[in-house]
């Protein structure tokens, strides 16, 4: 006799890669926990914060949260804890579509947000197991920042404490309102967003979100059947002997802190009075990350390797390398390159003077050409940057400047002088663009 508690957590809806959205994989690996889900038929769902990556998500990525918990509802009950990326208007208002505008009946309501942390606005709720059997009693409890102890909680005794003895003040009444009437066929949940010490993080992580004064001892974590746990990428047990909770992690890797991670969902099988069983199923939907760190044949090496992948290259050279981007990309035809790290050798330890300067510094052409490739900018485009800069360059008088380029075609049609007259030399669009323009 058990219940079933699929739990998911920290999809960062509209994080990004560098400057590339991730929209095509996080589609994918919500497919993917759909899936499982459904195969795992659970009594509830349980996601543990962070559903978005900002506290003012776009359109797309509040469509993408609606459809996705909406299909998981269809499953089974889902709870969603507010994480500290998340903000209650959002979720509220994301609560409201989700519940037909709320015309729904509180019976028929799917998908519940847990928001406020304060003793009337706590989310505690039970949930039948298919069969009957039994009842998933969960408490809920969102991220709570210290600032919100002044705003949130009268209690005059947690305003001079540290941040640990405040959340274990918060977590002992989370545990006394789940255990107030309790029967012998419930069984207790605990879902938070919170870091509990010792825990491993993997640093993609706010920072101060994760520094030791935010830090709970798992001591002070409630007596439940499972903890569902979100904050940390990295999934995770969480080290305390007797208390079964888990992180589950994201479900993609989010940045190069978390390459090596294997991301996955929680299986989490409960039943009164035994350890639940919890199972661990691999997440396989997103693109991995992979750091390439070497020479240039040393990473030519390993390139063979890489497919589909996002890539940070950080390349060991002797002198500047004209070009690096387009030669990785070369080596690396079906990756994306987020960031190119060029590190010459000891050029940290240098002291240039003139002469080694002349000899050693790349032209400024070089600098630009190098630069634009690394920002994606190849091909014609960059040509025609290439050139408008040569043409600056030549300039004699820059308080003065001659007409340039396509000016010089725009200024002609504006004139009504005939395209034919213009001389070609003076345009950046080449001599087969100009020919087609003299057609026209």
């Amino acid at each position: 006799m058990t219940g079933r508690v699929f739990h998911t957590s920290d999809w960062h809806l509209g994080r990004q890669i560098g400057r590339f959205r991730r929209d095509g994989e996080v589609d994918a690996v919500l497919d993917e926990i759909t899936a499982i889900a459904a195969d795992f038929a659970p009594d509830l769902i349980v996601h543990s914060g962070d559903l978005f990556d900002s506290s003012r998500p776009g359109l797309d990525d509040l469509r993408r949260a609606a459809h996705a918990l909406r299909r998981l509802a269809e499953i089974a009950p889902v709870v969603v804890v507010a994480g500290n990326h998340d903000t209650r208007n959002v979720l509220a208002f994301v609560e409201f579509v989700l519940n037909d505008m709320g015309t729904r009946d509180t019976a028929d309501i799917r998908v519940r947000f847990a928001a406020d942390a304060r003793p009337e606005g706590l989310l505690m709720a039970d949930y039948p197991t298919r069969d009957g059997e039994l009842t998933l009693r969960i408490g809920a409890l969102p991220y709570l920042h210290p600032n919100r102890f002044t705003y949130d909680f009268a209690d005059p005794h947690l305003l001079t404490a540290t941040y640990a003895q405040r959340m274990r003040a918060v977590q002992a009444d989370v545990h006394h309102r789940l255990t107030a009437g309790r029967g012998a066929r419930d069984v207790l949940i605990f879902a938070a967003h919170l870091f509990v010490e010792g825990a491993t993080p993997s640093h993609s992580e706010r920072q101060i979100s994760i520094a030791s004064d935010y830090a709970i001892t798992p001591a002070d974590m409630p007596d439940v059947a499972y903890g569902a746990l979100g904050h940390i990428h990295k999934p995770q047990a969480v080290d305390r002997a007797g208390f079964p909770a888990r992180y589950a992690g994201s479900p993609l890797q989010m940045d190069f802190g978390e390459s090596g991670d294997t991301k996955s969902v929680v299986l989490v099988e409960v039943g009164p009075g035994s350890a639940p069983r919890t199972e661990l199923v691999p997440l396989t939907a997103g693109r991995r990350l992979v750091r390439l760190e070497g020479t240039l044949d040393e990473i030519e090496q390993r390139a063979a390797r890489v497919g589909d992948a996002w890539v940070k290259a950080v390349v060991n050279v002797d002198t500047f390398t004209p070009g690096l981007a387009d030669i990785l990309a070369r080596m690396l035809p079906q990756a994306t390159l987020v960031d190119i790290d060029e590190r010459r050798t000891g050029a940290g330890d240098r002291v240039l003077d003139r002469q080694t300067s002349r000899r050693e510094l790349p032209a400024i052409e070089d600098l630009l050409r190098d630069y634009l490739s690394g920002r994606g900018t190849s091909g014609p485009a960059r040509d025609r940057v290439m050139k408008a800069f040569a043409h600056l360059q030549a300039e004699p008088d820059l308080d003065d400047p001659a007409p340039c380029c396509e000016e010089t075609l725009l200024t002609a049609v504006i004139a009504g002088t005939p395209v034919t007259a213009v001389d070609p030399s003076r345009l950046l669009i080449g001599t087969d663009t100009t020919a087609m323009e003299a057609k026209r």
